[in-house]
């Protein structure tokens, strides 16, 4: 299974004006959303308030209501007690105790990880994701992985990456897919993680809205043409809605698109309410397609 999780990407209003995915000819989306599951799944779990990151991701990756624990929506990085959650539990640790093979394919800054459990940091925290990739004990990926191909940074192209002064070469968002794909037979469950949406969203900068769907429109485009779906699971979420809605600078409360790209019968008995059934999904889907996720 290849598990793409997309920040701040929700189902928006059919408004060009306002939604850049409308406004974009983004033709490969357009064909994933016509030919494959997509359900549409609920990002507030009964707390009031906009959805935010931190809680939206702790309860996409454990499925425990951390807003529910909180008693409110939290933005940006895991807390203390969310930090509690992540570590007890989590879907890369409940797919180790299965026995499958895990890994996170994010290529990860030098800087970031010699500071992001430094106390006093407040720049460098670290994501849900990346305290649960410390807390399954899986090592990260470094800019050498990259150089490689055996990474992709968050952006997918790598030009963030260079930006920070890194001396490497930029990718196209097909070679990204492609260096994805290719990473993920060595292993049963690979995540990606890209939150430029987010990022872009709160911008409320259509141009640089269009460009970011149309790049992830090639990324996702170029993975379904080269990924063998007779024996692969895409499973694409996001934790809350934004970039759907540029006429905002905020979060929306629209729901998320869960994306099943597979030609395996077993994802059409996947049934999802919102993003606490997310990691039972996954887990299921590994129980019922006979742990044929991966092509090893």
């Amino acid at each position: 299974m290849i598990f793409i999780f997309v920040d701040g990407f929700g189902l928006g209003e059919d408004d060009p004006a306002k939604n850049p995915i409308c406004a974009s000819d983004a033709k490969n989306l357009e064909y994933i959303f016509k030919n494959f599951k997509v359900i549409p799944t609920e990002t507030t779990l009964g707390v009031k308030g906009l959805p935010q990151s931190a809680t939206g991701q702790t309860a996409i990756f454990t499925g425990v209501n951390a807003p529910g624990v909180l008693g409110r929506h939290m933005n940006g990085q895991p807390t203390v007690t969310l930090k509690e959650i992540l570590n007890r539990n989590n879907l890369f640790k409940e797919l180790q105790s299965k026995g499958y093979r895990v890994t996170n394919f994010n290529v990860y800054r030098t800087e970031y990880l010699e500071k992001m459990n430094d106390p006093r940091e407040r720049r460098y925290r670290p994501s849900a994701t990346s305290v649960m990739t410390m807390s399954a004990g899986i090592p990260f990926r470094m800019a050498e992985d990259y150089d490689s191909g055996n990474g992709i940074y968050h952006d997918i192209t790598g030009r963030v990456l260079r930006e920070y002064g890194y001396d490497i070469d930029l990718i196209s968002p097909e070679e990204g897919a492609q260096r994805l794909y290719k990473g993920s037979s060595e292993y049963d469950f690979t995540l990606f993680e890209h939150f430029m949406p987010d990022i872009i969203g709160h911008s409320m900068n259509m141009e640089d809205a269009k460009a970011e769907i149309l790049l992830l429109d090639k990324f996702l485009g170029e993975l379904v043409r080269v990924a063998d779906l007779e024996d692969t699971i895409i499973f694409i979420t996001s934790d809350h809605g934004n970039i759907e809605d540029i006429s905002v600078k905020t979060h929306t409360f629209n729901r998320v698109p869960t994306i099943l790209i597979s030609n395996m019968p077993c994802v059409n008995n996947i049934k999802i309410e919102s993003l606490l059934d997310i990691t039972p999904a996954v887990l299921q889907l590994f129980e019922m397609c006979n742990a044929k996720t991966n092509r090893s």
